[in-house]
């Protein structure tokens, strides 16, 4: 189970480094994962479970190949077109119950993580220090 393990670095890396993804990675992934299982009976949370673990597994792989680099941010282009799907889901369904509160959230950290992500990808194409932050230590 080698793919399991490069996920375990791979978080492991991103804590010691950066404070902000201690937080930041739970916080986005957990409520993804635990409300695509418990509404997994839900189209939208099928989706969201199966995109949210496609990515981690990709961006272990890239993380195992070019450990912080920036372009670990491209693991979200998934989310793309999920991303206005899940936005006019909320707009017709409206947050009426605990299914629609979670689309909503899930929603709301995805479209932060997308503009993060934009932000690293114009990093890393402009400048010539690739890494995150703080990975060099």
């Amino acid at each position: 189970m080698g793919w399991i393990r490069d996920v375990k670095t791979m978080i492991e890396d991103l804590q010691r480094v950066s404070p902000f993804m201690r937080v930041w990675g739970p916080l986005l992934n957990a409520p993804m994962v635990l409300g695509g299982l418990v509404f997994i009976y839900r189209f939208e949370a099928a989706l969201i479970l199966v995109t949210c673990v496609g990515s981690v597994l990709v961006a272990a792989q890239i993380h195992k190949r070019a450990p912080f680099a920036r372009l670990s941010s491209l693991v979200h282009v998934v989310w793309l077109p999920l991303f206005p799907y899940l936005v006019q889901v909320l707009i017709d369904r409206g947050v009426a119950d605990l299914y629609s509160a979670w689309l909503a959230f899930v929603t709301l950290t995805m479209g932060i993580c997308l503009a993060f992500d934009a932000l690293n990808t114009a990093l890393y194409l402009s400048s010539s220090n690739n890494k995150y932050e703080g990975a060099d230590r």
